[in-house]
């Protein structure tokens, strides 16, 4: 049985209003005594557990130091890399399955999925053949599964550039198509497993990587947050970090894959009841799939899942409809749950509940933990006229800079950047809730002087401080009428104020959001990089002032002199530089081995951003 969550952040902060909402009692896993889904024997959902046998201690080293190799990434060459990959896969020749299950065995297969080649993709699949479902549901091997369907992707796309007849017709040419042969094969045994795969703790993760791959979804290459999010396996983590993110990209899906979605999607929508649904969403296993099946609706213009859960979509919401959509926001699944609903639902939709449940109900909805979530979502998908007035109404509940209004500040001013015309109403907002302090960014930062600024930092209040320094990066970048007035604020600071504010790891976002300000008054430039003259050496070396020396690239854009004096610091504080891993980016970013070899080429080319 999984831990009960731990609550953290904006769940720390529930208002009392939140306690009188209907939140209802989440299950660590679900499948255990409630059955969400009509076709689901509730008491076998978990499934038997897969068993292939154990690797002895000396595998079980072998393959810990293996991964260790890898991970160290030392190859000499690409040919030494190959070599080392040959021999591991003859290693786990003939106990894949043994090798897949086993904590240690299945990191390290993970990453040799990564680098396969497609025939030894396809061995793979072989290898799993018939047993597909049970590698689903067990805690590594679905990592592993995963992983397998994930790199699938780029052989898919391969095939269908080099077989035009895979988009038209239904039928597969298995010579011309081994990998798309091989995930219908894959499908084809899970099918009547569906089910319960779907909503397993481990299965829904291989589910929801089956459901991307099958429509081409694009997964998300620059960061952890994508259809995916949630998801802890190494596989996942490569993939995002993988630096050819055209094998991941949208891709043009077999015609056969569209009738795998078509069977799947019709089969759900057959099982799901208002009841199941309304829970599956409040659920942490089945909400991510339910988003995302939900989501495949509205790519082929549907919306019979969000039909069964709202059966009424004019006029004045029942009851029961308005208790669920206050307890999504009262709640941190169901709060995500609704944020990608609203940003995947028929516009429509969104504008039903926008005008009988957001409007008639703010006063009281905004005070929930989750409305912040909700709003950004919402506002994105409002027209304009509508964006602002519901922006105005917003703007009039917030009255003071408690966390939950930081929060719901941030959401907006993300939400509103596609309308220019609401930024005076938040600029005018943040100023008359900072009226009472001299200086914005420490009334901002919740700072009474420049004296508690160390006392603040050391405050522990990290999730507050985390959403303070959000607000003022987003101010920074997105309302131009407080930017200057905050950069000044800076500027106000004691010269030591201003190398604190910088070598501390929240703080050090705001200063560097400040430098990276391409329209920065002259004279401001010039006050600020005075400032740290002096200290470079020190700065470039700490974990959070080094992006403060990074973002120096802009602030001493068309002042050479300056800009100079910068490379000869670092270059006379090389040898504490080139032993820090922060110093050596902040060299790299320097471009200081050209400095070093030519100073006249340096001054020549523009330095990186």
């Amino acid at each position: 049985m999984p831990k009960e969550q731990k609550k953290r952040g904006r769940r720390l902060h529930q208002k009392p209003y939140e306690k009188s909402l209907p939140e209802p009692e989440l299950d660590s896993n679900p499948l255990e005594e409630k059955q969400y889904y009509q076709d689901v024997d509730v008491q076998h959902a978990v499934g038997q557990q897969a068993f292939y046998g154990l690797l002895d201690s000396t595998q079980i080293d072998y393959f810990k130091e293996a991964e260790g190799i890898i991970t160290s990434n030392t190859f000499t060459s690409d040919e030494e890399r190959e070599q080392f990959y040959g021999a591991l896969w003859s290693e786990v020749n003939d106990i894949e399955l043994k090798v897949s299950t086993d904590p240690t065995g299945s990191k390290l297969f993970e990453r040799l999925l990564l680098a396969a080649p497609k025939e030894k993709l396809l061995d793979i699949y072989k290898a799993y053949s018939t047993r597909f479902s049970e590698l689903s549901t067990q805690r590594f091997s679905s990592h592993c599964l995963e992983t397998l369907l994930n790199c699938s992707r780029k052989f898919i796309t391969s095939e269908v550039e080099q077989t035009p007849g895979l988009l038209e017709v239904a039928t597969i040419d298995t010579e011309n198509a081994p990998v798309t042969s091989a995930v219908s094969d894959f499908f084809a045994e899970i099918r009547n497993d569906i089910p319960r795969i779907a909503f397993h703790p481990y299965g829904s993760h291989v589910f929801r990587s089956f459901l991307i791959l099958c429509t081409g979804k694009e997964i998300a290459v620059t960061s952890g947050s994508s259809v995916l999010s949630g998801k802890k396996s190494l596989g996942g983590q490569k993939i995002v970090a993988d630096p050819a993110p055209r094998h991941y990209s949208r891709f043009d899906c077999p015609a056969v894959f569209k009738q795998f979605i078509d069977d799947i999607l019709q089969a759900m929508v057959n099982g799901i009841t208002l009841e199941g649904g309304r829970k599956m969403a409040l659920d942490p296993v089945s909400s991510p799939v339910l988003q995302l099946l939900i989501e495949l609706e509205d790519d082929l213009l549907r919306c019979n899942i969000l039909s069964i859960m709202f059966p009424t979509n004019e006029g004045e919401p029942d009851f029961m409809s308005v208790s669920f959509l206050e307890s999504l926001l009262a709640n941190p699944v169901g709060s995500h749950f609704l944020e990608k609903m609203l940003y995947s639902c028929p516009l429509s939709f969104v504008e039903y509940l926008y005008i009988s449940f957001f409007t008639p109900r703010l006063h009281i909805i905004s005070k929930a933990r989750g409305f912040s979530f909700a709003v950004k979502a919402l506002m994105q998908r409002l027209n304009t006229k509508a964006a602002a007035t519901f922006s105005s109404r917003l703007l009039d509940e917030v009255t003071d800079l408690s966390l939950q209004n930081i929060v719901l500040l941030n959401n907006i001013i993300v939400a509103i950047s596609q309308h220019g015309s609401l930024r005076t109403d938040v600029a005018e907002k943040v100023t008359g809730l900072c009226s009472d302090s001299d200086n914005i960014l420490l009334a901002l930062l919740d700072i009474d002087s420049f004296a508690n600024i160390s006392a603040r930092q050391r405050s522990g209040a990290n999730d507050s401080l985390k959403q303070r320094s959000i607000l003022v990066e987003n101010l920074l970048k997105t309302i131009p009428q407080l930017s200057d007035a905050i950069a000044e604020s800076f500027v106000a600071f004691p010269h030591e104020t201003k190398l604190q504010f910088s070598e501390n790891t929240i703080f050090s976002h705001v200063v560097e959001a400040i430098l990276s300000k391409s329209d920065l008054a002259l004279p401001t430039r010039r006050k600020l990089l005075n400032d740290f003259m002096g200290h470079f050496g020190s700065l470039a070396c700490s974990v959070g002032a080094s992006r403060a020396v990074d973002a120096c690239n802009v602030t001493s854009t068309g002042l050479n002199h300056y800009r100079e004096r910068i490379a000869q610091e670092l270059l006379a504080n090389r040898e504490s530089i080139m032993r820090s891993l922060y110093g050596k980016k902040v060299w790299k970013n320097w471009n200081m081995d050209l400095y070093v070899r030519s100073s006249a080429q340096w001054k020549a080319k523009p330095l990186r951003g």
